[in-house]
């Protein structure tokens, strides 16, 4: 059964995901700092019409960090006062970890539907607890990075577990 209306399955996109999860960091330009917190953008694929985002946390604080949500938005690069500034809220097709707590190291790969955007304009990957304190993490992925995407090739797939389950953590 093959539908028209969906151009790659949800076991295939988590297929992907786990081969992107295994392969090496290649961007090492997109990290972010805050309380205590750093994020990372390890790689950017493109498969056919989807984008695959892989991004690691790092908790460098003695609290564990309660993952509330996490947004992923098109955003003005330059936000001015005096201006309307568009923003628009992307969502997900997929998202491999679903785990929403950890104390020192998270790591997920995002499936996003393939975009283009102009230059004014800036991806960004909020990560935010519901705590009192708020600490909220954001990554910000230029245009310039989403165009040097690697393409995915079947030797990736080396990388893909002999056996994998669709999610971690449920």
């Amino acid at each position: 059964y093959i539908n028209p209306e969906v151009s790659m399955p949800q076991s295939e996109m988590a297929r992907y995901a786990w081969a992107v999860y295994g392969s090496g960091r290649r961007y090492n330009q997109v990290v972010s700092k805050a309380h205590g917190m750093k994020a990372i953008v390890n790689n950017i694929y493109s498969v056919g019409d989807y984008f695959f985002i892989d991004y690691s946390l790092q908790n460098r604080t003695k609290i564990p960090y309660d993952i509330a949500e996490v947004r992923v938005k098109l955003t003005d690069k330059k936000e001015v006062k005096a201006t309307n500034s568009q923003t628009v809220e992307l969502t997900p097709a997929y998202s491999l970890n679903l785990a929403r707590k950890f104390k020192k190291n998270y790591r997920n790969v995002l499936v996003l539907d393939k975009l283009t955007f102009p230059d004014e304009k800036v991806l960004r990957i909020e990560i935010s607890e519901n705590q009192i304190s708020g600490r909220v993490i954001t990554l910000t992925i230029e245009y310039d990075d989403i165009l040097n995407a690697d393409g995915f090739d079947s030797d990736i797939l080396r990388h893909l577990p002999y056996s994998y389950t669709p999610h971690i953590y449920k």
